[in-house]
């Protein structure tokens, strides 16, 4: 291709991971664990709901929780324990553990509890990911979901993907904002669904982000209309509040909260509605612990990944008939609760069918890298290997494709996977000078880096307006961008298919790399020096420094 690239720090014997003598007994292995986990998937136990304990008599001189909302989101195939930075050791979440916990909270209120999940649930891990989402499902099913969100993710695989999976859950999916071009609610989905329990009925309103046309690959909701979420809760409102006694709203929308206050998509459905119009919004997408009020509505978020469980109990107070809410989220540490013994079988079976798969150590690291500040060292490397594996001027990776951190020390399979578990192809673009520039300000569209990149460094100044931030730029030659030359930028697919707001790569001329980006990460960690040491190279530099 044309530009001048060169290799950086790789021996030059570099050759395509498709060269290399293991691959073909590797993909051998993968497929058949894939079909392994497949029937796996169809053996998970089925469990009855848990029963709620007798609750206090209606006279009591105490309050009374009327209702128990309990909810997880963003779950993202996790269907193991793991611990986290924030954890000091412990292991957190996994399907078994949930389940213990899931069905304590259930049983410890005396009182109606329903479990809902506010979408993202499929897709991030080897065992979810293997049977495109079906272990999740199995897994849901037997933690007596009672209705989901339709996330982003959930169209990670297509549409007919999608479809399958509901087939296969014992729950129902919603979403009120999701039509076809044509304004009509698609036959597939629900906008909303009235769960009934111990004479209680509880409806719930679905919202599918409006930013799903971005965060997945265009081109599997082509033809769908991700609408306001505010307009679609009020538009069915009416009907709502006449077939149930409470009103939840299940969005995969959520918020980020500081010390200015907190913004995002839920925020701005809940401003959207009339002070208390429903009863609670249980949010999910922004992957944080959000228990708050507002415009005079709670809001839960219960982080991601299992890490965490929403708690919104409507309570009536004592003494009279007026209701609160209340919320919090619950960690769900593995060390405070006995795993459920029949899950926890069936996913450490799963686990071990894709051992074999996600054991194999792939490269060492010299020490751990973290998702952490506005540029790291693991986006670094991975934009390094996307320019060096695709033979490229630039390489490019948006931050929301960079799944997981990696522990330091030997690095598996199964840890890279979670990286890049998308499985997008890498593609090359030819763009002039003036054209790279505007890609480049799209990853500064939010005033701040969202990409990391390889082959570049940008200077920019964040006060400026969208689209003019750029003040500077420098190739690893040392020269600027010529805005009349080509360069060369690989790139996910899904950004070339305008993804995350990259419109200006949309419909361009492309040519295949050979490598999802998975592959790519790994072909590069083989040929460059080991212990890995990524890059530390500041390659975003802000105004001011």
């Amino acid at each position: 291709p044309p530009g001048p690239w060169r290799i950086v720090d790789v021996r030059a014997d570099l050759v395509p991971l498709a060269t290399v003598p293991e691959l073909p007994r590797f993909r051998q292995r993968l497929g058949e664990a894939r079909e392994q986990v497949r029937a796996w998937a169809a053996t998970l136990p089925t469990f009855a709901p848990a029963q709620p304990r007798e609750g206090p008599p209606a006279e009591a001189a105490h309050d009374t929780t009327l209702l128990r909302i309990l909810s997880i989101n963003d779950l993202h195939g996790a269907l193991l324990s793991k611990t986290w930075g924030w954890s000091q050791g412990r292991a957190v979440g996994g399907a078994a553990v949930l389940k213990t916990w899931l069905d304590s909270l259930a049983a410890g209120c005396g009182c109606t509890s329903v479990r809902l999940d506010a979408g993202d649930e499929m897709q991030g891990t080897p065992i979810s990911n293997f049977t495109f989402g079906r272990a999740s499902i199995a897994v849901l099913n037997a933690l007596g979901i009672d209705a989901a969100a339709v996330g982003n993710h959930e169209f990670d695989w297509s549409v007919d993907t999608l479809r399958a999976r509901m087939g296969e859950a014992r729950y129902q999916f919603v979403a009120a904002n999701l039509t076809d071009s044509a304004g009509a609610i698609p036959s597939w989905v629900e906008p909303w669904t009235v769960v009934s329990r111990d004479r209680v009925k509880v409806a719930v309103i679905g919202i599918a982000s409006p930013s799903t046309p971005t965060t997945t690959d265009p081109r599997n909701v082509r033809g769908l209309v991700f609408g306001d979420p505010a307009a679609a809760v009020r538009r069915v409102l009416p009907r709502v509040r006449g077939a149930a006694d409470f009103v939840v709203v299940l969005a995969h929308a959520g918020a980020v909260c500081d010390s200015a206050g907190c913004h995002g998509e839920v925020v701005d459905l809940a401003d959207g509605l009339d002070s208390g119009s429903v009863d609670a919004i249980i949010g999910g997408d922004t992957h944080r612990i959000v228990h708050t009020v507002i415009h005079g509505i709670p809001v839960v978020e219960a982080g991601s990944s299992g890490s965490g469980i929403g708690v919104v109990d409507i309570v009536r107070v004592a003494g009279g008939t007026a209701r609160e809410v209340r919320t919090r989220v619950e960690t769900p540490y593995a060390d405070q609760a006995t795993p459920n013994a029949a899950l926890a079988a069936s996913v450490d079976r799963a686990r071990r069918l894709v051992d074999s798969i996600t054991s194999r150590t792939v490269a060492t690291l010299q020490v751990s890298l973290a998702r952490t500040g506005d540029e790291y060292g693991l986006g670094r490397l991975i934009a390094d290997a996307y320019r060096n594996m695709g033979k490229a001027d630039v390489g490019l990776i948006n931050n929301g494709g960079i799944r997981a951190d990696l522990p330091g020390g030997a690095v598996s399979y199964g840890a890279l996977f979670e990286v890049s578990p998308f499985q997008n192809r890498l593609v090359r673009i030819t763009l002039s000078g003036s054209d790279l520039k505007r890609v480049l300000e799209d990853a500064l569209a939010g005033g701040m880096p969202a990409a990391h990149v390889g082959g570049i460094e940008v200077w920019y100044d964040p006060h400026r307006a969208a689209g003019k931030r750029i003040t500077k730029t420098r190739l690893i030659n040392g020269k600027s961008l010529d805005d009349q030359r080509g360069y060369t930028i690989v790139v996910p697919d899904f950004l070339a298919d305008g993804g995350s707001g990259y419109d200006m790569l949309k419909g361009r001329p492309r040519t295949d790399v050979g490598l999802v980006d998975l592959d790519a990460l790994i072909a590069y960690l083989s040929v460059i020096r080991s212990p890995v040491v990524a890059p530390t190279d500041i390659r975003f530099h802000p105004a001011g420094r």
